[in-house]
């Protein structure tokens, strides 16, 4: 008999113990510091090339959405010009220059700048100028070099990266990509 009611009073224990109605312990020790948070981060590079003309408007265009490129309204978009190549001296590797826009250039009477405008959605580069004495750019005329076989790179730089950064030069497209772990094979080609 005393084996059943130890027996009895063991089972209404465990069915009393496991109800929903439980009230909740004290919270446990905060955990270990996970790693640095650059990993968690997913910055996208993609390079646009092409060519500044009539047909365009004299502007390149990239839709996020066409890429499969997801940026959200905080993202921060970086632009750089492809202004030569070089080489990688450690290396001996050639490498591509850019330099980060608006980037300005000064053409015998005319001033001609690369800019850039950009949303969550898309980013549109453009050219704009002046001639010395105030009137309207004809950018037929300006020389091919400023219009024909551009590239440029893209860079979205999620907010929380740009906000935790403030030390990073952000004109230095290599320095960007480098804290943002993207290497030249991850850049998206158009």
């Amino acid at each position: 008999m005393k084996k059943l009611s130890t027996l009895i009073i063991c089972a209404l224990f465990a069915m009393t113990s496991c109800t929903s109605d439980s009230v909740q312990g004290p919270p446990g020790p905060q955990g270990p510091e996970g790693p640095s948070g650059v990993n968690g981060y997913i910055g996208t590079a993609i390079d646009l090339p092409g060519d500044f003309t009539a047909a365009n408007d004299y502007t390149l265009s990239l839709f996020f959405d066409d890429e499969g490129v997801e940026v959200f309204e905080s993202d921060a978009v970086l632009v750089y010009v492809k202004v030569g190549d070089g080489n990688d001296d450690a290396n001996g590797v050639p490498i591509e220059i850019f330099r980060a826009l608006p980037q300005t250039y000064f053409q015998g009477d005319k001033t001609v700048q690369y800019n850039f405008d950009f949303t969550y959605e898309d980013v549109f580069i453009f050219l704009d100028g002046i001639n010395s004495d105030g009137s309207a750019l004809n950018y037929a005329a300006l020389n091919s070099e400023f219009r024909l076989n551009q590239k440029f790179r893209i860079i979205v730089v999620p907010a929380a990266f740009a906000e935790n950064r403030k030390q990073l030069d952000l004109t230095n497209m290599n320095a960007v990509m480098k804290e943002l772990n993207i290497r030249e094979a991850d850049v998206i080609k158009k």
